[in-house]
């Protein structure tokens, strides 16, 4: 402990603020994440030009439709790998534990509200519904970072804002909805990351 009694206090708040909060979102998470969803957007746009239909026909088309599935859990799953190693490796150098009470109070909270979102999307497919697919991802998504906003960093409150925003404006102009989708999880994320990696962790 500093014999500073400033240098004391905000290394009590910084403790304080380990244990009761999930500090280690790290930038380069945003990064990767942002990039995978530039990379799964460009490749939705060219299996839906390949299939010859617009996107919100309701003519459905079974091989389209199926590799947009096969390309949205992959996407995820890398996404997901990806941001949990950047976010462990940032736990590792700020010398806490990843699994913690508060992390898995978070996972519970983002997750309750994800699924939520998920049945609706389904429910959204099975019903030919697909123009409002990425309006509702983005939309829920936004929720789900509001849900747990109080749990992390304050920057997570603005990223949940702005996800929300898009979802919105994508709801509005229905029929840009993959390019609000691309610049929600790719753009903003790879912005977002930038923020903090400058703010937080270089060393990473």
């Amino acid at each position: 402990m500093s014999q500073n009694p400033l240098d004391s206090l905000n290394e009590i708040k910084s403790m304080m603020q380990r244990t009761t909060k999930f500090t280690s979102i790290s930038g380069w998470s945003g990064i990767w994440v942002g990039t995978v969803g530039l990379i799964a957007a460009a490749i939705a746009y060219f299996i839906i030009l390949e299939s010859k239909l617009n996107l919100y026909s309701l003519q459905p088309d079974n091989r389209r439709d199926l590799l947009l599935v096969v390309l949205a859990l992959i996407t995820l799953l890398i996404a997901c790998l990806g941001g949990f190693y950047f976010m462990i490796k940032k736990s590792k150098n700020d010398q806490v534990k990843f699994i913690n009470p508060t992390t898995k109070r978070i996972l519970k909270r983002f997750i309750f509200v994800l699924v939520i979102g998920g049945f609706l999307c389904l429910a959204l497919y099975k019903h030919l519904s697909f123009v409002y697919i990425a309006p509702a991802t983005l939309l829920f998504y936004g929720m789900a970072l509001l849900n747990v906003e109080r749990d992390t960093v304050v920057e997570i409150k603005y990223l949940a804002y702005t996800e929300i925003f898009l979802g919105l404006l994508a709801f509005l102009f229905i029929a840009n909805g993959l390019a609000f989708w691309s610049l929600g999880f790719g753009l903003v994320h790879i912005i977002f990351g930038v923020w903090m990696v400058r703010k937080y962790d270089y060393k990473v």
